[in-house]
């Protein structure tokens, strides 16, 4: 992980200098705190590594389940940052204090905002971090002669790519107005990696963010000469207006359609539908929701605990609870489908309360549509199976990242970026919809829908090989059924529009 490290204490000149370090050939793996301990325990779990365009890493923290915050260089390329998406694609991973495990998730940050004079930027995730606890930032600066936690993934003073977080303890040796002067405790010190990363006070067993890395003398780093082991912090307190002002929880994350139905998974993960027109009124869910479906006369949601509830009949109707430990739902008709936190794919047909079929293992999606069911593995095989629940499987594609169905017609998206999507049965041709730049595919009836990963939403109506039309811009989901589309924006409104492709929009939350 590169960062963007100083070598002097003029602070406007260190975070020109760390942007400069930070452009550099290295590897874009993360590397640590040097002379730090590995974290451990759950206690660190908001710490956030950083990959910006697989040319640079840094480190960050989770204030909020939408927002984190980290060092304005790590987002400079040589001139100001301004407010917006960032402009290299960067991802954060979260929840994830060893890299080389599993834990956690990866997000993608589709917004940046810089405050104008402090050296820290607040950068939004295209999703919630749910489940990965947040830092709660101080409203009061350390003392000199106290002792703050440094974090980081940086390199160490023997190791260039390092695969965990790192800690180690340094004194506060001087507050100035927005920044503070740290000395490394021991053998400890700030490296290249370490850019963004958090210091903190110990508050009993926990911890509070007291500032953010924005540079560093670097001694004892690998590679380095210097011999001074002293950091420069950026100030969080004071920032809680600022913050409060720009890190907003966006208002929608997830539609989901149906003719007559609009169900709307809410930024604060609360869960509403409507039935009827564009303008009927919502009918309260459930909370603390991660995922909403709809089909017919069925409403599903998926918790953020892993609970998958289904209901049939009236928007009123009581849920039941069909599973635990599922970490993704779908509906068709009377078909549930669900894939397990283990990777199993289970479906039933029938009413509630049906018996589970399982149907494959090692899944990570599950699509339904009329009779069939696909399946993609952790090994990125797409398998569609048409008829009874028994039927076989046949692989439709490889190096896929999403499959998606709509009665006649089977879309992937592949790991490369490419969409294609075929109309008839399992051995029909496929037709290329996107060359690269795919993100995710919807289809419904004779619509095709494409989000791509600049976030443009685009629809075509008819054969394959219709044109696409653009929809909107700025994108964080979409959605299509029937004669209806659903955006939501990355910065919360929900819209949907009814009838062709150049109908109004109406903005149906929030």
């Amino acid at each position: 992980m590169r960062i963007f490290m100083a070598k002097r204490w003029v602070v406007a000149c260190a975070v020109a200098l760390l942007g400069a370090a930070g452009v550099q050939a290295v590897g874009t793996a993360a590397h640590a705190v040097g002379g730090g301990t590995a974290a451990s325990g759950d206690a660190l779990r908001f710490a956030a590594k950083l990959d910006v365009g697989g040319v640079r890493s840094c480190t960050g923290a989770l204030i909020t389940p939408w927002w984190l915050v980290t060092a304005t260089s790590c987002f400079a390329d040589g001139g100001a940052v301004p407010a917006g998406a960032p402009a290299l694609p960067t991802t954060a991973t979260l929840g994830r204090p060893d890299l080389a495990t599993s834990a956690g998730l990866v997000v993608r940050v589709d917004r940046v905002v810089p405050h104008p004079d402090r050296g820290v930027v607040l950068a939004r995730l295209s999703r919630p971090a749910y489940g990965v606890p947040v830092v709660k930032v101080s409203t009061a600066a350390p003392t000199v002669g106290d002792t703050v936690v440094a974090g980081g993934y940086g390199r160490t003073g023997d190791t260039w790519v390092p695969t965990t977080l790192r800690t180690a303890d340094f004194t506060v040796a001087a507050v100035a107005a927005g920044t503070l002067e740290l000395t490394g405790t021991g053998d400890a010190t700030i490296c290249k990696g370490d850019a963004g990363g958090p210091a903190l006070r110990r508050v009993g067993s926990g911890f509070e963010l007291v500032g953010v890395h924005v540079a560093s003398t670097q001694g004892g780093c690998l590679g380095e000469t210097e011999t001074r082991r002293t950091a420069v912090e950026a100030r969080l307190d004071g920032l809680a207006t600022w913050i409060s002002q720009n890190a907003v929880t966006p208002g929608a994350q997830q539609l989901a359609l149906t003719a007559t139905r609009i169900g709307l998974l809410k930024g604060d993960y609360g869960t509403q539908v409507k039935e009827g027109g564009l303008s009927a009124a919502w009918t309260t869910l459930l909370a603390n929701a991660k995922q909403i479906v709809v089909d017919g006369d069925r409403i599903g949601v998926l918790t953020n605990d892993g609970v998958a509830y289904v209901k049939d009949g009236a928007t009123t109707a009581t849920f039941v609870n069909e599973y635990s430990n599922v970490k993704q739902l779908a509906l068709s008709a009377n078909r549930i489908g669900i894939v397990t936190n283990a990777g199993v794919a289970l479906v039933k047909d029938g009413g509630l309360s049906a018996a589970w079929v399982t149907e494959y293992q090692g899944v990570q999606q599950i699509a339904l549509a009329g009779d069939r069911i696909g399946v993609l593995t952790n090994a990125g095989a797409a398998l569609v199976k048409d008829g009874g629940l028994s039927a076989p499987w046949v692989t439709q594609f490889t190096g896929v990242r999403q499959i998606a169905l709509s009665a006649d017609r089977i879309g992937v998206v592949t790991t490369a970026g490419a969409a294609r999507v075929k109309d008839g049965g399992l051995s029909a041709l496929w037709e290329i919809q996107a060359t690269s730049g795919a993100d995710v595919l919807s289809l419904a009836g004779d619509r095709i829908g494409l989000l791509t990963t600049d976030r443009v939403a685009k629809v075509k109506d008819g054969a394959l090989t219709a044109a696409f039309v653009t929809q909107y811009t700025n994108v964080r989901q979409l959605d299509i059924a029937a004669d209806r589309i659903g955006v939501v924006t990355l910065d919360g409104p929900a819209l949907v529009k009814d009838g062709g492709l150049s109908a109004l929009w109406t903005t149906v939350w929030p």
